[in-house]
This record gives C-alpha cells, structure tokens and sequence, in this order.
C-alpha cells in the first residue's frame, strides 16, 4: 500500500474511532491541558436542587451521536421575562464586606447623614461572624443601631472591617458613620472620636484552655506564648502581662480576637486576652476554655462617633436609654407587658435545618423567619437562644429563661398537662416508621423482632407509648424501644439509621421530607396514620396575653400567606434535575453559554470547563432558575452577593456568570497563603460557594482535631464537612449545623463532570484535527470526491461538519 494511502487509511480509522466511540471514554481517560486557576487536575457529576420555571425559553438540539437534549437560547432575559426578585423576604440583609459595598465619604452630623439617606454601622466582622447560640452585646448594639436609624428614615447598612484597627480611620475618613463594636472609650481614642452613652460594662480576661492552671503573680510562664489582637485594649492588657511574665512570649497580631480565642481551644496558642463578652460568645461553641484571670478594672462599652457630631450623639443617646440588656440567663416569667417593657422577646429553639441555621452567610429557618415577623408586630428585638438539647426546650421556657418555644414542637396532651399552652396549630405532619430503603413492612406485625429508637422526651415516644396503650394491634408486638442519648435531634437519629447503627426510628412527615432534600439512604416504611400530629409554638400558661398575641398574628392574612411560602421554601422544595450532557451539540459546545463563560472564565483566570460543570450544577444553564434560599440565575448568585460584587439582575445571562466568577474569585482568594494547593484551593472555593465560607473554615478546624490534613479537600475536609450534621461536632463548631452532605456533593459531582466535559471536548478536537487533515488530502484524489470535483470550494464547508466524511470509509 502506497505510504499516502496508508496515511489516509489510518486518519479515517481514527477519525471513526473518535465518531463512534469518542463518547464512551471514562473520565480516567482524559488528560486536561488547562486546570481550573489555570493549573490543576480535576475528576466529575449532578444538577442541583434548584426551583425551575416549566415555561422557561428554550430550545432542543441535536447532538453529533444523534442524542436529543434541552438547551437554553441563551439570549439575556428580558424585563418582562424575569421572575420576582423574590417570593420570601429579605432577600438582602444590608450586610457587606466594606470593600464590596458602593461606598461615599460623608464627615458631616446628622442633617448629612440624612441627605444621604443611609446609616452605616461599622463593625469588625470577628464578633458578627458566627451562628449565635445567644444574644451577644454586639447584637444589641447593631439592632439598637438599625432601630434608631428606621425611626429617623435612614436605611441602616452594615459594614464588615476585617481588622479592628481600621475601624476608628474609616470612622473618620467618612467611610461610616458610627463604630458599633463593644468600643471601650480609652483616653488614646477620645483624642480622634467622641463616644456614646455607654450601654455595657466588661472586664478583660485572659483566656486558656481548661485544664491549664490558673495564673497567678509571679508564676514563670517561659515558653508560653500570648497573642492578642493589634489596636485593641486587649493589646495594651497583653503588653502589661508580658512584663509580669518576663519568658512570656507576646505576639500582636492583626487576626482578630474571636480566631485567637479558637487557636487557644484548638491549642496552637497558650493564652489570649478577650472582654468577657467575647468570651461568652465564643464559648457559645468551644466549651473547652476557661476564664484563667478576670482582672479586676471594668471598661464601659460605647458606641463611637465622629467628632463635632452632636445631633448624631443626641440621637444615639436617647436610643440608648429605651434599650436594656437581656442576659439569656436571666429568669423572667412576666406576660407581654413584661416582655414590651424589656423590649425583648426570647424565644428558644434548636440549631436544625427546619427552624435555625446558617447557610450560604446567613440565618435561616421556618421558624426564625415567623419569629422575627413576631417580634417586630410586637415593636420588640428578638433574641433567639439554642437550647442544648430537646428536653430544654420545655425547661427553659418552663424556668422563664425563655418567653416562647419555637422549633416544630408537637402540640401534646402531656405537654399541655405540664402547664404549657400552644398557639395555633401552623402544621400537620404525618407520622411514620423510619428505615433504610432496602426495609420492608408490609404489615404491622413485621416490626416483631425490631428496635425502634427515640428520644425520651420526643413526641414520637410519648406518641408510640400511647398507641402501645391504646390500639389493640399494637399491645401485642414485641418491639424493643432503644432510649437515643438527649443531646440528639431526630435528623441526627435518621443519620445512625442510614448508617446502619440504629434499626428504626419515628419521624414526622416535614423532618423526613427536609432530609430527602439532600440524601436518599433513609425512607418512610410505614404510616402510622397519625391524624393529629400538629406543630404550634409553645408558652407558659402563666402568659395568656403573649398566646393572644400569638393567636392573633398567626391568623393574620399576611402571616397565613407568608406561611405557605416560608413552607415551600424550606420544606417543599422539588428536586429537578436533567440528564448529564454525555456527548457535545452539533457546534461542539458544552452548554448553551460556552463563548460567554470563556469571556469571563479568561478575565478571572479559572478554567472555563470548570465553570461550565459549576454551572451545570447551579441551575442547569435554567437563565431563569431560583433555588429554595433565592439564589438566582445561571450561577445562583445570592441577591446580597450581587449587591456585594456590584451586579444587580442576576437572572440575565452574562451578568449571572460575571457575578458569579467576581465572587469565585474572592473566595479563591480567601485561601491563598495558607499553604493549599492551587488544586485544592478550587475545592475549598467550590465548597464556600455552595454552603458559605464559615461552615468550610469550621471543617478545616475539625479536620485538623481529627487528625487529618485541613488543607486536602478530598479524603480529609470533605470528610469533616459531614460530620457538620452531627451535633455532637456543630454544636462546637463557630457556625453551627451544615448540611455537610451537599458540598461533600457538590464539589465531588462538579469536580467529576469537569473530567468528562474535558475528554468531549478533547476527542471533539482530534477528531476536528483529523477532518482538516483529511480534506487537505482528498483534494489530491479527485475521483474520491464525488460531485466536489467539479466544486473544490465547497470541500472545506462539508468537511467542518461533524461526522460526514469519516462515514465515508
């Protein structure tokens, strides 16, 4: 055979190689050239839970093997096309980094302040940044803050500062008009602001672990180490202590103090110097410090000002003497005129997916959106306290530590007998029997032999106690009842069922269907047509006038609705999801949008398949999809986001991906220098973008306890983002209760799509490589080309189409 021929031969075996089977390569198969921040290795799956409109524009096209998928037009949505920019509100909290928001110098009093129309509160996001268990000093201060400036027409806007020490500067370059951060008046700081009333008192501490012995005067400290946080009076109390303490080291860093209090907790430092008002935030989730030395000098905690701002001071004042500070502690069993008089309503409930938690950087929950519509018909704050286990929820409300109880509690007979009263009921549940899918109980009497686990306190014991009592069926079953450990919640006893270390549990339809969003090892297996199973909010029957003013609000035309929208949004969210794309359109794209991703994938230095496989997850290329949180668009951007990165309507196309790759590329930066990988830098990303930066800081931190590497995502982090749904590990962790399973998940599918989006791609271009090859040759061999001898010009356009000359030999 002629060497040219043989040539050709072999280019056209290929080229059918590619065409038949180019498809089915594996994703070990592909070798990617380009890696996500232009440098790493990737693997591959799924789209996301996301809310889709059913008459969202689109289009069906044709892929090179022939398969049929949905693609987008990909044109920018149009006004009249969008969706409400929301169906729940807030859709912002008026939170932002202060470099993200679109911010103006104003050095001018009130009559300023006013013209601009806004009030910013500067605080250092170290005391603002975590799921709070109870109210903090802060709280008070940034709520006091933001009522003060509604009642003056002013939208209160609050600004992040990543240092403390750059709070007083902004303060008086104008970049914000007051400091609402536990600020003690020191002489220094009088000379460059005035200051508030004061509105608390604290004394320093400083802060060891537990077990460390406590330190008195003249005890050798040598080869301890002392760190405190530059530019507070924590620094200048460090400084003092390090010259009692000659072999102390003393380091002044610019990580704020809420990190160092963790360090000492995790033992990477021996000691720090916090208020105890920090401390008792932070010991809120790290129960293994302890106040080592309460020094005797008591600071006041203020409000700063800018100086020669008087109408603001006057302002500020009178805010001051109509608030007062609620300890958590504190017994109250006063009704509601009790309640309006403090201007507090305490309500407990427990960190849990259906009633409160944090999620993409902010607070969530069915019922901490109730309570807050609640507290504000009431003209009062909130203050949300996290009961510890199920049992306090009772006791705490029992012992006037809170005003109500408020987390999907069953109204029951023993409870009411106990003497609590329940508002109107807001939810029925069905009750079931809970397995593994592979269980099966096709009647009653297949539950002889098994063991069913609850919590002693739980409606579902008290319910199976009384079905046991009471129908006949069940009298004659010989079930063991296993006693679950207090602590517990019913989501936690679902994860030992799934994991095979508990046999069966009961559990309300509304929890099972919370579960079901994220997870598919757990099912009902039986009914146990339970018809009045109702959730309401519980109170002391000493406090009839606060259950009147719950009736009222809850029957409420506004509340019903916003109800049924609250219940959708966190319990009736479908999960809709589309093929995986296994073969490329008929042009060789990956997704509807390819051009518009690469545009912005180039400016923002990440690999644009990536970012396709990122998207694919998102809102599967749906322009028009809002998940369950309202996250919008092409990149579910958060509305805050948006408004951080300066991107308004997120449902259009390209300004979805801009958003979406400006805040990629803020979190990509929030872990360099840490020693990471490029690689695993885009993991850690990937991760924040899903659940929230502060639950993936909270699963380096446990990693690290558990002895694996904080800075590998797969086999180590991802591992540690799991155990985030046990209390046992959230309950210590700075932000609380994630949903673990979803960025274990969502890294893993994108990751592992990325992978196959590569080899299509790859294969897409050796087989466009050996088209172009092939019709240069024919052309030197006339008689094979048929009718494009006489036509040599219209050779290139048929050879650029996909599939049609390799079908030739």
């Amino acid at each position: 055979m002629p060497t040219n021929l043989r040539v050709i031969t072999g280019l056209c075996l290929l080229c059918a190689l590619f065409f038949v089977g180019g498809c089915e390569r594996t994703p070990e198969d592909a070798e990617p050239r380009d890696q996500t921040a232009k440098g790493t290795e990737y693997t591959e799956g799924d789209a996301d839970a996301t809310d889709t409109d059913d008459d969202t524009d689109a289009t069906t096209i044709t892929s090179a093997s022939g398969q049929s998928h949905e693609k987008f037009t990909g044109k920018a949505a149009q006004k009249g096309d969008l969706r409400p920019s929301a169906t729940w509100e807030p859709d912002t909290t008026a939170e932002y980094p202060i470099g993200a928001f679109n911010n103006y110098i104003e050095t001018g009093d009130l009559d300023a302040i006013k013209k601009r129309g806004m009030l910013r509160i500067l605080v250092d996001i170290a005391n603002t940044d975590s799921l709070h268990r109870a109210a903090t000093q802060q709280d008070i201060e940034i709520e006091l803050a933001r009522q003060k400036a509604e009642k003056l027409g002013l939208e209160p806007v609050v600004l992040f500062v990543e240092n403390f020490d750059r709070l007083i500067p902004l303060l008086i370059e104008g970049k914000g008009d007051i400091i609402a951060n536990n600020l003690v008046p020191t002489r220094e700081r009088a000379e460059l602001i005035d200051f508030s009333k004061t509105i608390g008192k604290t004394h320093d501490t400083l802060v060891s672990q537990k077990d460390t012995p406590e330190v008195k005067p003249g005890d050798s400290l040598q080869g301890k180490t002392l760190a405190v946080t530059k530019g507070t009076v924590f620094e200048t109390r460090g400084r003092e202590i390090a010259k009692q303490h000659p072999g102390l080291k003393l380091e002044v860093v610019t990580q704020n103090y809420v990190e160092l209090a963790i360090d000492v907790s995790m033992g990477h430092i021996d000691f720090t110097v916090i208020d105890e008002q920090i401390f008792d935030l932070v010991q809120q989730f790290r129960d293994n410090i302890k106040k080592n030395v309460v020094f005797e000098r008591e600071d006041p905690l203020t409000i700063g000002i800018r100086k020669d701002s008087p109408q603001l001071q006057q302002a500020l004042n009178e805010a001051i003497r109509s608030i007062k500070l609620t300890s958590p502690h504190a017994r109250h069993i006063g009704d509601l005129d009790s309640i309006k008089e403090r201007g507090v309503l305490r309500a407990v409930t427990r960190n849990h997916p259906g009633t409160y938690f944090m999620w993409k950087g902010r607070v969530m929950g069915y019922e901490y959106e109730l309570l807050q519509k609640f507290a504000k018909s009431l003209g009062v704050r909130l203050e949300i306290v996290v009961a510890p286990t199920h049992r306090e929820i009772f006791t705490m409300v029992r012992d006037g530590k809170a005003d109500v109880a408020a987390s999907l509690i069953s109204d029951t007979e023993a409870r009411d007998e106990a003497g609590m009263d329940f508002g109107p009921h807001y939810i029925q549940a069905a009750v079931s029997i809970v397995g593994q899918p592979e269980d099966k109980l096709e009647k009653l009497e297949d539950l002889n032999g098994r063991t069913i686990h609850l919590l002693k306190s739980s409606s579902q014991f008290e319910l199976l106690m009384q079905l046991m009592q009471e129908r006949p069926e069940f009298k004659d079953l010989k079930i063991d009842i296993a006693l679950v450990p207090e602590n517990l919640t019913i989501p936690q006893i679902l994860d030992h069922v799934a994991d095979g270390e508990y046999d069966l549990t009961i559990a309300d339809d509304i929890t099972v269907r919370l579960e079901k969003h994220w997870r598919n090892d757990i099912v009902k297996i039986y009914d146990l047509k339970i018809e009045d199973n109702f959730y309401a909010w519980m109170v002391r029957e000493s406090n009839p006038q606060l259950l009147a003013a719950i009736e009222k609000f809850f029957n409420k035309p506004k509340i019903v609705k916003l109800r049924e929208t609250l219940y959708k949004k966190y319990f009736d969210q479908p999960r809709r999801t589309r093929d995986e794309i296994k073969s490329l359109s008929v042009k060789g794209e990956i997704s509807p949008y390819d051009e518009l991703i690469k545009k912005y994938a180039e400016e923002f230095n990440f690999d644009w398949r990536l970012i396709v496989a990122q998207m694919f997850q998102e809102s599967s290329f749906n322009p028009k999809a809002k998940s369950w949180v309202g996250a919008q668009g092409l990149m579910q951007v958060m509305p805050d986001t948006g408004k951080q990165v300066g991107e308004k309507n997120l449902f259009d196309p390209e300004t979805s991906v801009r958003a979406g790759l400006k805040y990629l590329r803020w979190l990509y930066r929030k872990f360099e220098d840490k020693g990471i990988s490029p690689e695993n830098r885009m993991w850690f990303t990937l991760a924040s973008y899903n659940a929230g930066l502060g639950h993936v800081y909270d699963a380096q931190d446990l990693a690290e306890e558990k002895g694996w590497d904080r800075n590998v995502w797969f086999g180590n982090v991802e591992n540690a983002m799991l155990l985030l749904s046990e209390r046992k590990y959230y309950s210590k962790a700075r932000y609380g209760y994630a949903r673990g399973q979803e960025p274990y998940d969502y890294v893993r599918k994108i990751s592992q799509r990325f992978r196959t989006y590569a080899a299509l791609l790859e294969a897409y271009r050796r087989q466009q490589d050996v088209s172009a090859i092939h019709c240069v040759v024919v052309a030197a061999w006339p008689n094979w080309l048929g009718s494009y001898a006489s036509d040599p010009a219209s050779a290139p356009e048929r050879c650029g189409q996909a599939g049609t000359l390799a079908s030739t030999h």
